[in-house]
């Protein structure tokens, strides 16, 4: 639109050139010529403010469009954050670029005023929390290039299960931010983060808190803290009836959530609280890809005493629904789990299942099960093809106009 909104000037700014001057004098009373004088093109896009704030806002949006693009983002995060600090920059030309009045009265700041004043609340309100610099407690390097990082929890550190903090560490890169999701849940005394090695900046933490290089007596790194932020999976207590679904690192939010959840059922602490039960699906392409969550679930369903919580386990790496291993593997874990009443890969209650989850299906089994509930809460996180068939399913299952209705919170990571 951008691009548009360019090419429409260009094309009039041309058109204007053409004319002759004494078409010029009617035009705008904010621009004066001598009587001899006709403007070209270059005068219209160089030399009025409407022009020249034009052509640099078109270069900015070049600029923090290119630096936003996933592949650049993904590997050279910090030119992107340093491209997309430019929205200043952006915001201070639309404000100017309509003050010759050569369309008409400058509009932008009417758009500008709302979002600004909710913008600059949302910065005083975030500097309570801003850049603390805590001790690092504990780092366990775990399997699938994934590190465990306990740090101190400031005092008066208030958060929800399933919300998020930016973090940086000041042994490298003190003033690079990113986005982790919190796996401790609020009523333990410590801070921690399960993060994936994906990116230069992650592959750098886990080099740097590798027992080979980091030695915790002679380094004392800290790491610098801004939050917390909401997420789509903080408000599942307000739901009877809850089904939560991850994927992938998707995982991390339900960490907090479900220790947070049987702690509060099994203590009474959340008996205020309207949740009853949780439907867990967790989706993985094999075990060992997570093996860090499966002893966070191992941990959930020591402290479940209420059975509040219901998990079920999906592994897609097994897709061929009449394939000899699977069906073998398929018949196996049933007889395990029906002897032993757990699965014989995880040593987890928790039911194994092969293949992608028929998430209607499943929907339509929770809504004939809690028909006495009007609303239930689906909760997602993980690839953005994750959470688009849940949505579908969420969809497809309310058209059907039955009780309870399903209401989709989601969140997408990579």
């Amino acid at each position: 639109f951008s691009l548009l909104h360019t090419v429409g000037h260009i094309v009039n700014f041309y058109h204007v050139s053409t004319q002759p001057v004494e078409h010029l004098r009617c035009l705008t009373s904010e621009v004066h010529f001598p009587s001899d004088y006709k403007p070209g093109i270059t005068f219209w896009l160089f030399q009025t403010i409407t022009g020249l704030t034009g052509v640099l806002l078109f270069i900015v949006m070049v600029i923090i469009f290119v630096f936003a693009h996933p592949t650049i983002r993904k590997k050279a995060y910090k030119f992107f954050w340093s491209a997309h600090s430019l929205y200043i920059v952006l915001y201070i030309l639309c404000l100017i670029h309509g003050l010759a009045r050569l369309t008409g009265a400058p509009r932008f700041w009417l758009f500008f005023i709302g979002p600004g004043i909710v913008y600059a609340l949302d910065k005083v309100v975030s500097l309570r929390t801003k850049y603390m610099a805590l001790d690092v407690i504990e780092t366990e390097l775990l399997p699938s290039d994934v590190i465990k990082l306990k740090f101190y929890r400031p005092p008066n550190f208030k958060y929800l299960s399933g919300q998020w903090v930016r973090l940086s560490c000041t042994a490298f890169r003190p003033e690079e931010y990113h986005s982790f999701t919190l796996t401790s849940a609020p009523h333990e005394n410590f801070l921690s983060c399960h993060i994936k090695a994906q990116g230069p900046w992650t592959w750098k933490l886990r080099n740097y808190f590798d027992p080979c290089n980091y030695n915790p007596e002679e380094d004392h790194p800290k790491i610098r803290l801004e939050g917390p932020f909401g997420g789509g999976n903080q408000d599942w207590y307000k739901f009877e009836v809850a089904v939560m679904v991850g994927g992938g690192i998707g995982v991390t939010p339900y960490a907090s959530i479900l220790n947070d959840l049987v702690f509060g059922t099994s203590t009474n602490r959340y008996s205020g609280v309207a949740c009853k039960k949780v439907y867990f699906l967790w989706i993985c392409p094999s075990h060992r890809h997570f093996e860090w969550f499966i002893d966070v679930l191992r941990d959930v369903e020591k402290k479940d005493v209420t059975n509040v919580l219901e998990i079920h386990i999906f592994i897609t790496q097994f897709f061929h629904k009449f394939d000899l291993r699977t069906t073998m593997l398929y018949i196996c874990e049933n007889h395990f789990q029906r002897l032993s009443k757990m699965s014989m890969f995880t040593g987890l209650k928790a039911v194994n299942h092969f293949g992608r989850p028929d998430m209607s299906s499943f929907l339509k089994f929770v809504q004939k099960k809690h028909s006495y509930v009007s609303k239930i809460g689906v909760f997602s996180c993980g690839p953005r093809p994750l959470t688009k068939s849940i949505m579908s399913a969420c969809e497809e299952v309310n058209k059907g106009r039955k009780l309870p209705y399903f209401i989709h919170h989601f969140e997408n990571f990579g």
